[in-house]
């Protein structure tokens, strides 16, 4: 029998011979290069280099103070606000135009991930915003503006005057600039979110293992690694407009550039200097390197074709072959490794058993798979389920029983929505209150004459389309935590519109106590993860996310505790144009 050796030997064979010479290789040329090494060159290309990323990250600065006073130039914004002043247009025209302007602008500038422009008049209901999806821009970075930047920016702007400021939170830039008419009074505030990757994307040319932090007036920006002091760098000792410090083989290098607009300071600590020290290599080091393993590779690859590749591929042959059906197909090739002979055995064995497996229990499991599907089937069809339903609902009106009819037909009105048959996004008003009357029939039937429903929904707003099943859920949660908690109780629906949104409030009796209030914040929280909360929780927080996607994160659903000791949950739908002019 052939004599066969593990391939584990084989490659530690070849490594150990193909190594030797590449080693005593390196090591005369390490030593040599020890004694050639030069430092303060390699200290000057890096002064350089931070001294050319210095001038390019401040060119595309400028390029973001340059885009903020392009507002102020081109004279459109200032006029238009004064045209709302005087009465010429409508708020909506001036948000409106506003906004068109922002994109244009600032939506495929590299520099802008997003703009915000607010009107100093009210900032909460008179601003506008765009945000660039080509540099990862999204739409959170603005709600996050407004959420937790927006109260100190707005005080930070009082203290500019004509000026443009930068202004951090965290890893958020802005550049804030107030715009102001011809008599130098404060119409409004332009805030944009600096895409920080491209401006600093210069200091990149370092290495990975440096650490870079960027002073930019009052803002520190953390490039990349770990937090630089200008005490570590030396700075505050000698001064000047830069410099560096090598000591206990750590480098620090800093550098001072002043614009009109601003002054930066850019601190940097290479955490491997390993590069820097006279016993560091060089490319020459490298290039010997690659010569001593062009040898290696060669022989290692005709060890592993022969060896590993030529063996993986006719196992993976056999496998194609049992893919394509042909079971019981055997490996006639034997490997010389004693792993892969195990391993082309192991094969062959397993394919004489599968045959004979397949051939005795095939069609019994695929018989027993095919009756299982048709069980799942039958029980998951919802549409066998409503039929199911209308054979009740004929066996109850055959009986006389029109009660157990009626709570039947209800049922059957909202089992039918849950199918969506005509993939219906949104529905009318009117339409939905059909559902909603289907749910509080049944409620009634449940609970009698201890739940009490009034409407007041105006008719002229029945016609507004809103989301398909968006009431149904928070009138459920009315009746689990203010009927079904009390004993008894009365739930109010009513409805009303200004020029912009439809309001839907719906109404029952209770008290809200902090422990409630707040479960109701973090459920409406739109980072908040649902999947932990019961059914009735997640429904209205649904019900809140549903309508902040359709229709802008300024909608939504908010529950509040009114004065009258009543819990209110009020609905806000932004009214479509086509919605507007229903009459």
């Amino acid at each position: 029998m052939k004599k066969r050796i593990s391939i584990k030997l084989r490659v530690i064979g070849v490594l150990v011979f193909c190594w030797l010479l590449p080693l005593v290789f390196l090591a005369g040329f390490h030593f040599f290069y020890i004694n050639s090494s030069h430092f303060d060159n390699k200290i000057s290309k890096q002064m350089e280099q931070l001294k050319y990323n210095n001038s390019a990250s401040m060119e595309r600065l400028k390029e973001v103070i340059r885009l903020s006073r392009a507002m102020s130039y081109d004279g459109l914004i200032v006029p238009k606000y004064q045209s709302y002043e005087q009465g010429e247009i409508t708020k909506h025209k001036l948000l409106a135009d506003s906004t068109s302007y922002l994109i244009e602008k600032y939506r495929h500038e590299g520099s802008v991930q997003a703009a915000v422009l607010w009107f100093k008049e009210s900032p909460q209901s008179m601003h506008c915003s765009t945000y660039n999806e080509s540099v990862n821009g999204i739409y959170s970075q603005v709600h996050t503006y407004w959420e937790k930047d927006h109260s100190e920016i707005e005080k930070y702007a009082d203290s500019l005057d004509t000026r443009a400021g930068f202004y951090q939170d965290k890893n958020r830039l802005y550049l804030v600039r107030n715009i102001k008419d011809e008599n130098y009074r404060d119409i409004a505030v332009l805030v944009l979110r600096i895409n920080q990757p491209y401006c600093f994307e210069p200091f990149a040319a370092f290495t990975m293992e440096s650490s870079i932090t960027l002073k930019l007036d009052g803002c520190i920006v953390q490039v990349a690694g770990t937090p630089v002091s200008e005490e570590e760098t030396g700075l505050t000792k000698m001064g000047g407009s830069a410099g560096y410090r090598w000591e206990n083989g750590m480098l620090w290098l800093y550098r001072n550039m002043s614009s009109e607009d601003f002054h930066i300071k850019t601190l940097v600590r290479f955490d491997d200097s390993s590069s820097f020290s006279p016993f560091y290599g060089s490319r020459k080091l490298l290039s010997g390197m690659l010569l001593c393993l062009i040898p290696l590779l060669i022989v290692l690859l005709e060890v592993f074709s022969k060896q590993i590749s030529k063996p993986i591929n006719l196992l993976i042959s056999g496998a194609k072959e049992i893919e394509k059906g042909n079971l019981g197909y055997q490996l006639e090739y034997e490997p010389e490794s004693t792993e892969f002979y195990y391993l082309a055995e192991s094969f062959n064995k397993m394919s004489k058993r599968l045959k004979y497996q397949f051939d005795h229990i095939y069609q019994e499991e695929i018989a027993l798979r095919d009756a299982r599907i048709m069980a799942l089937q039958s029980h998951l069809n919802p549409h066998f389920m409503n039929n199911t339903l209308e054979i009740i609902n004929w066996e109850a009106r055959m009986s006389g029983n029109e009660k157990v009819s009626k709570m039947i037909e209800a049922l059957a009105i909202l089992m039918d929505a849950g199918i969506d048959r005509k993939r219906q996004r949104e529905v009318s008003l009117s339409e939905e209150m059909v559902l909603v009357s289907a749910y509080l029939y049944i409620i009634s039937e449940r609970f009698g004459s201890r739940i009490k429903v009034e409407q007041e929904l105006p008719q002229e707003i029945m016609k507004y389309k809103v989301p398909r099943l968006i009431l149904q859920p928070v009138i459920e949660n009315a009746v689990k935590h203010g009927v079904a908690t009390n004993g008894t109780g009365t739930i109010t629906l009513s409805g009303f519109t200004d020029d912009t949104y439809l309001y839907l409030d719906i109404v029952n009796e209770g008290i809200m106590t902090d422990k409630d209030k707040e479960k109701v914040r973090q459920i409406l929280d739109s980072d908040y993860d649902k999947s932990r909360e019961s059914v009735g929780s997640m429904g209205i927080a649904n019900v809140n996310q549903r309508l902040k996607i359709l229709y802008g994160m300024s909608c939504g659903l908010v529950l509040e505790q009114t004065e009258e000791k009543k819990i209110r949950a009020r609905l806000k739908i932004l009214l479509e144009k086509d919605d507007k002019n229903v009459q």
